[in-house]
């Protein structure tokens, strides 16, 4: 035999409201509140929502754009370029601050690369895991990590992703 899960539904709350909070809800019929979840969440029968709750829902929600663009607003991923656009005819100076530096060689991360990765993430309290899901990979792929501290090679989606990473988070 299977027992039916009770169902509950703003008529099951009102119920409550009626049987054991009959000061709240003669209120709730004389039109003090807004609307009934005013009425429950006053009685304690229901939590009010939390900012949490509406950021949560709104995430769920989102475009995968959208989320990217919110984890750039708060400083959790590289910053969306806008004005990325060069005209041909207008070269920029290269200063030896901007020069890209190679981080790899033969798909082994070079000394200057390990020791800036690990000052990003020192800087921005980041863990392997958490670098990784941040280039979009896996957060349980171990590659950076034993890279890092085992120099062991690196693929090369991995080493590309790492070059942009570098680049947009050195100081």
């Amino acid at each position: 035999m299977t027992k039916t899960r009770q169902k509950r539904d703003n008529s099951y709350y009102l119920d409550r409201l009626r049987i054991d909070h009959p000061g709240i809800y003669a209120d709730f019929q004389a039109g003090k509140f807004k609307n009934a979840s005013e009425a429950l969440i006053k009685a304690g029968l229901r939590k009010p929502k939390t900012a949490l709750d509406a950021l949560h829902s709104a995430w769920a929600k989102a475009t995968t754009a959208e989320r990217v663009a919110f984890k750039a607003m708060i400083g959790c991923a590289p910053k969306v370029s806008t004005t990325s656009f060069i005209s041909p005819g207008v070269s920029q100076p290269t200063t030896p601050a901007s020069t890209p530096r190679p981080i790899h060689q033969n798909r082994y991360l070079t000394p200057e690369a390990a020791d800036d990765i690990r000052a990003i993430m020192a800087r921005r309290g980041l863990k392997n895991g958490d670098v990784m899901r941040e280039l979009g990979f896996n957060p349980l792929n171990a590659s950076l990590g034993m890279a890092l501290n085992r120099n062991t090679q690196i693929k090369e989606p991995l080493l590309k992703a790492l070059e942009g990473w570098i680049v947009s988070y050195r100081a």
